[in-house]
């Protein structure tokens, strides 16, 4: 399969730490999360989905949505893909850059609305020490739903939130979106 990689300049790389910056400022009010304490902060969390949905719009000469809304995060979605809604999912773990994995939380009801707002899913993987990003694939809602839902275990110990599992070969190539 097919992958797109981009390695993010300085300038790139703080943008997205600011834009990180201020969506976080915002825990004070829907609180902090950290995708299953994958990320040291909230706020780096925040960059590492910016860093993923900034490529991906690069990408498809689209525009990130840079917008900080006071009453609510995103629309329910990160970008918008050859006309449809795409969720961006970064994994940062170097194991991530070999064998990617698409997850998906579906465990609560706020996870199942933002299922219903997004129809692509795109998978993405974030070296840190490089800045490199690499577009690993995607696929749709209706392949989603039909994937394994798993609970990985969490570096350090117990487990992790419930998640639709895409492995790598089940992804679809980024180039059909184009």
């Amino acid at each position: 399969m097919k992958h797109y990689v981009t390695t993010l300049t300085d300038t790139e790389i703080q943008n997205m730490r600011e834009l990180a910056k201020k969506r976080d400022a915002k825990k004070a009010l829907f609180g902090a999360g950290r995708h299953g304490k994958l990320t040291s902060s909230s706020e780096e969390s925040h960059f590492r989905g910016l860093v993923g949905e900034f490529a991906v719009a690069k990408f498809f000469g689209t525009q990130l949505d840079t917008a900080i809304h006071d009453d609510h995060g995103d629309e329910g979605f990160d970008v918008e893909v050859a006309g449809l809604r795409a969720d961006i999912k970064v994994a940062a773990h170097p194991m991530a850059w070999k064998d990617p994995i698409l997850k998906v939380p579906c465990g609560s009801w706020k996870d199942m609305t933002k299922l219903e707002k997004s129809q692509l899913f795109i998978c993405c993987a974030f070296d840190v020490s490089t800045n490199r990003l690499k577009i690993c694939g995607f696929v749709d809602v209706e392949e989603l739903k039909a994937s394994p839902q798993e609970r990985m275990n969490l570096r350090g110990g117990g487990q992790g939130p419930l998640n639709y599992i895409v492995k790598k070969e089940n992804l679809r190539d980024i180039d059909e979106l184009r």
